[in-house]
């Protein structure tokens, strides 16, 4: 009998199975057992000390009444320390339009108490201070030609906004090149007002 015919025999498949089992429920164990079994022995109750009990760490007597405590698990999901839920916050809170367009209050460099704040080479701690009113030129106007303030509704339209027609819809079409056709014509027609 040569090597691979007495691995195939029925005596050696159940030994081979076994010693599988064996490994893969030495696999399985997560804890140290022979640390749990010493914690058994040293926080058990006396009456629990001796026991078979195998499905907790220890158990405990709290007020006459007997309490198992559950092994230590590895904690899985968010409650993990090294979750993507529990990784360190960026440092950057807000974001750069929040930055650059808050309220901020007038901090120069010759205010006595200035808040801490990150270093920023376009700080305002660090300006000297701007004047709060601009004194206007000598012999200067004050008149302004052209009141900008007004607000023209067609200012920022384009042509074809501008000299758009209602549309025919008596003569409606879906064929892109007739379409495209008349798009053209109208147009052309439209530059030459």
């Amino acid at each position: 009998m040569d090597q691979r015919s007495r691995s195939q025999a029925p005596g050696n498949r159940t030994q081979q199975s076994q010693g599988n089992a064996m490994e893969s429920s030495q696999r399985r164990t997560i804890h140290d057992m022979d640390a749990f079994k010493e914690k058994k022995q040293t926080e058990s109750a006396p009456f629990f000390r001796t026991a078979r009990v195998q499905t907790c760490s220890h158990v405990m007597v709290k007020n006459g009444k007997a309490i198992a405590v559950a092994f230590p698990l590895e904690k899985t999901g968010w409650k993990n320390p090294n979750s993507y839920a529990n990784t360190k916050r960026s440092v950057e809170t807000e974001s750069w339009a929040a930055q650059t367009y808050k309220q901020r209050d007038n901090y120069h460099a010759g205010m006595l108490k200035k808040p801490l704040e990150p270093y920023n080479p376009y700080s305002f701690r660090s300006r000297l201070p701007q004047p709060t009113v601009v004194m206007p030129y000598k012999n200067s106007s004050q008149i302004v030609i052209g009141d900008r303030s007004t607000d023209d509704k067609r200012l920022f339209k384009t042509t074809n906004h501008l000299m758009q027609i209602q549309p025919n819809l008596e003569n409606a079409v879906t064929n892109g090149g007739i379409l495209a056709a008349q798009t053209k014509w109208i147009h052309y027609n439209q530059g030459k007002q």
